[in-house]
């Protein structure tokens, strides 16, 4: 299209070169080169739309065919501007080499862009702000280009009419000649232009498709039973709340306790890079008081145009209490199992008071020696210590677990938990071996309690092992183990008391799947132990190893005590 108005152009100058032959040279040259101007600055100028235009596909429909189109438009565009000042035609215009430090200055500019398009990656979030920031920096171009044409066309008409006075009855021919040349580049504009507006058209649809998906996604998201709420990185100003996320807090995004959500939901989905991503599951106390159970996740995403953080969230009070409701009917039913126990433990110290009350009597009664009574009663003082601490380990066993988490000593957990069933282990003849190879500074973040209730589980489950499974060829043994490694804690129980049966080895995690009887078990001790696990941010398996089973957790590492303090 370019090639067919320079053909024209130039038959216009010739023909009118041929009817002036008459005039004297610099008249000529004068009116050639002017009008030359002319068209250097109109195809400066259309160049100029024609890149707008390209900018606005690339932002729309990211695309390395789209970037690379941009490059040629806007070497094309670069290689008009030295023309407007550098050419003989625009060094005779003074208002045109006036612009000559301007177009220079975009050349800069656009030599900038033209060089970080190749680098440019098409799906980088930052794509379409990098284009959007070159399409306004060079949006003042155009104007500067629109006052170059007028005042060539100024020019133009200014010689026309000196022309028109010299020479007026030749100019007939001239002016059929301008005729039949402007029809010609009315003609090829109209079909340019005809094409860049099917170009405008397909921009137009795709804006609109995109604006209708959006739509759409809009109305998914305000539907959704989840709550969904956009948060802008700079600030933690809330963007976006569906009608779910609103009954958490308020429908105003800009209530007060939203900060507050918000500062929750990050730390409980931190990962160990510092990372505002991942999974979470906390308690949030609503702006009325009511405490709330949370799960959801943390993410990034773009939301029109920007990248945003999205928050998902879902409220699990109901489930949570069921759950755990239920893991505190288990307790209490681990309670009733080791009541015997319990009272058999009870029973020694206070035995052994018995008997040191009677001896202190008799030396009180006999005037002995006031050390030997203070021995006596210092027996009686460390029996009722050792009583307080069996009703103490009960009393925290059978405490209704909660919704808040927090960092607890991991080791200190699984030594409460196997010592809570170290006294049916001996009254089962179980060995019980403690291979702990980590600090007892480690901390993890959970509920301790029912972390606890989980390695007490599957103590139980293992001590019930080896009651249907009795082998007498060996001493039964329950082996506890916890290691660190990288940045996890692994804690394995392993019983060699013949292992899982294959057909519910991969179920055996799902709710009521058991092979103890009515009496002994309901199927839901493993299912919530998982439960348990996966809201620690940890993962639970099950597996046989040489006949033995073994349960393996492992748990992300949170840090030592110090570094909590610190």
């Amino acid at each position: 299209m370019p090639a067919a108005l320079i053909v024209t152009t130039l038959g216009l100058f010739l023909a009118t070169g041929m009817l002036y032959v008459t005039q004297t040279q610099h008249r000529a040259l004068l009116s050639a080169t002017v009008r030359s101007s002319g068209w250097v600055a109109y195809q400066a100028q259309l160049e100029f739309v024609k890149t707008q235009g390209q900018f606005e596909i690339a932002m729309l429909r990211p695309s390395r065919r789209a970037l690379d189109e941009l490059q040629f438009r806007l070497e094309l565009l670069r290689s008009r501007l030295p023309l407007l000042y550098d050419s003989d035609e625009g060094r005779l215009l003074q208002e045109v080499a006036a612009q000559k430090d301007v177009l220079q200055a975009f050349e800069r500019t656009l030599d900038a862009t033209i060089d970080s398009l190749p680098d440019t990656s098409p799906s980088a979030p930052e794509t379409v702000a990098r284009l959007r920031g070159a399409y306004y920096e060079l949006e003042p171009l155009g104007r500067v280009l629109q006052k170059v044409l007028m005042q060539s066309i100024a020019y133009n008409e200014e010689i026309f009419r000196r022309e028109r006075e010299v020479a007026a009855s030749p100019a007939i021919v001239p002016f059929a000649l301008l005729f039949v040349s402007g029809t010609c580049l009315v003609a090829i504009l109209f079909m340019d232009g005809r094409r860049d507006r099917q170009r405008l058209a397909d921009v137009t649809a795709a804006k609109a498709e995109v604006t209708a998906v959006q739509d759409n996604l809009r109305a998914i998201i305000e539907a959704m039973p989840i709550g969904t709420i956009i948060v802008d990185p700079d600030g933690d100003q809330v963007r976006f709340i569906n009608p779910s996320a609103a009954a958490l807090v308020d429908p105003s995004p800009d209530h007060p306790e939203w900060r507050r959500l918000i500062r929750a939901a990050f730390e409980a989905a931190i990962d160990e890079n510092g990372r505002k991503t991942g999974t979470l599951s906390m308690a949030f106390a609503k702006p009325l008081g009511d405490i709330v159970s949370l799960r959801g996740a943390v993410c990034g995403v773009i939301w029109e145009g920007r990248p945003q953080i999205l928050i998902l969230l879902t409220d699990t009070s109901r489930v949570r209490n069921a759950e755990l409701q239920l893991m505190q009917a288990a307790k209490l039913a681990t309670l009733g199992e080791m009541a015997t126990a319990i009272a058999h433990e009870l029973n020694q110290p206070l035995a052994v008071i018995k008997m040191a009350v009677a001896n202190a009597r008799r030396l009180v009664l006999s005037e002995a020696d006031p050390e030997a009574i203070t021995s006596k009663l210092d027996r009686i003082g460390a029996q009722v210590d050792r009583a307080k601490r069996i009703t103490d380990q009960v009393r925290r066993y059978a405490r209704m677990p909660g919704d808040q988490t927090a960092s607890f000593v991991l080791r200190q957990a699984v030594e409460l938990a196997a010592g809570f069933v170290a006294e049916q282990y001996r009254a089962a003849g179980i060995r019980m071996v403690l291979d702990l190879e980590v600090s007892p500074e480690l901390l993890v973040s959970g509920d301790q309690t029912m972390f606890e209730q989980v390695i007490v589980n599957l103590l139980i489950n293992s001590r019930d092992a080896y009651d249907s499974q009795r082998q007498d060829t060996h001493q039964p043994q329950v082996v506890v183990r916890a290691v660190v490694r990288g940045g996890e804690v692994v804690i394995e129980v392993t019983d060699d008391a013949g292992g899982i049966r294959n057909d519910i080895l991969g179920n055996i995690f799902d709710p009521f799947c058991t092979t103890k009887s009515a009496e002994k078990g309901t199927g839901l001790g493993l299912s919530m132990a998982r439960n348990v696990v996966r809201d620690m941010n940890g993962t639970i398996a099950a597996e046989n190893v040489e006949g033995r089973a073994r349960f393996t957790i492992v748990l992300p590492a949170a840090r030592t005590q110090a570094q909590d303090v610190a």
